[in-house]
């Protein structure tokens, strides 16, 4: 495995927020890539501002092939989104034929939170169209999502809702408001070897079709289980509604005896439906403990002892892929990594 690319966080700060506030105000992580029309994309998560000022945004900027961000191309893609909640995270890309997309998640701004999607000019690059939630029909979801993974098969668009059990949704793009997505497919599997030791696998990078299967990049999230004696009987339950400031204060009281960790796996499904699970990787493939350590000592996410978050994966060479993802929810990284084409099933059991 190649080493990991961090990019210098200035060179991805649009000039036009630049001039808003200093420069050693923004945290710039989270990073998408996509190939359209030949072009290398990148977009990413950009933080600034503390409680009630804070801003969420999204950049962009073209790579070039030695994987430098291409000088005049770094753009503030939020400034031309309209509509939807103002914060926006994560961003994920869509390639749609000839249409590009964006996706991405307001945290919990809202309960529901909201997923939308957003179209952009495939020229200027600029949103063409104002943001539009995802809205899923005839089955019932949680309070906060962020991962659903889009993708383009066979001229219609899917999306993996959870990977274990393994669930698409068929997406509707017809009509201005609300983007319909019904479920498709369900297909049970065991993760529980790789589960039980580094967390259940979520979303992350959207699907690539690779052969005869399709290649995604997820994260998972693992708690440490030192303390879980005394977290199994913490008086405030989980997800109990209560006050604000009691809520600030309940969380700072949890915060020292729920330390997670953040990894990079890597799974493939049938490229035909029911879209069945194929393999998945036993191992982390991204690791927080082989990248660089906190750089801030004010932690975006003050439970985390580590974290990386992959967001985008493109072919990269013969069998290799290139994997964009966030590290410590403070810098954009790219690695190479190797071998999962469509025969590495040949190596590992088979999950089915």
């Amino acid at each position: 495995m190649a080493e990991a690319l961090s990019l210098e966080s200035t060179a991805l700060l649009p000039e036009t927020w630049s001039q808003l506030e200093p420069r050693s105000s923004f945290r710039i992580y989270n990073p998408a890539i996509t190939r359209f029309r030949g072009n290398l994309l990148m977009a990413y998560r950009v933080d600034s501002g503390r409680r009630e000022s804070m801003q969420r945004r999204i950049g962009l900027c073209h790579l070039d092939e030695d994987l430098a961000v291409v000088p005049g191309s770094v753009q503030p893609l939020s400034d031309t989104i309209q509509g939807g909640d103002p914060r926006r995270y994560d961003p994920r890309f869509l390639v749609y034929g000839d249409r590009l997309f964006i996706h991405y998640n307001n945290n919990f701004m809202t309960r529901p939170n909201q997923i939308c999607l957003v179209e952009l000019d495939p020229d200027s690059l600029e949103a063409r169209s104002p943001a539009r939630p995802l809205h899923l029909e005839g089955a019932p979801r949680q309070e906060l999502e962020k991962n659903w993974m889009l993708f383009e098969h066979e001229g219609e668009i899917l999306a993996v809702y959870q990977i274990a059990p393994h669930t698409l949704l068929r997406v509707n793009l017809e009509g201005r408001d609300l983007v319909a997505c019904t479920p498709l497919y369900t297909t049970a599997w065991d993760v529980s070897a790789y589960a039980g030791r580094y967390g259940l696998p979520r979303g992350g990078a959207p699907p690539v079709r690779r052969g005869d299967v399709y290649v995604a990049f997820f994260h998972s999230r693992w708690q440490s289980t030192r303390w879980q004696w005394l977290l199994r009987h913490w008086p405030v339950p989980s997800g109990a509604k209560l006050p604000r400031y009691v809520a600030a204060v309940e969380r700072r009281l949890r915060r020292p005896f729920a330390r997670v960790r953040y990894y990079g796996g890597a799974y493939a499904f049938a490229a035909t439906p029911p879209f069945r699970p194929v393999w998945l990787a036993p191992e982390p493939l991204l690791r927080p403990e082989d990248e660089a350590p906190y750089r801030y000592r004010r932690r975006v996410n003050p439970y985390a002892d580590g974290i990386v978050y992959p967001c985008g994966a493109v072919p990269w060479g013969d069998g290799n892929w290139l994997v964009s993802y966030g590290v410590n929810d403070e810098s954009c990284c790219l690695r190479v990594v190797g071998g999962y084409g469509t025969k590495i099933c040949q190596n590992w059991q088979s999950v089915l």
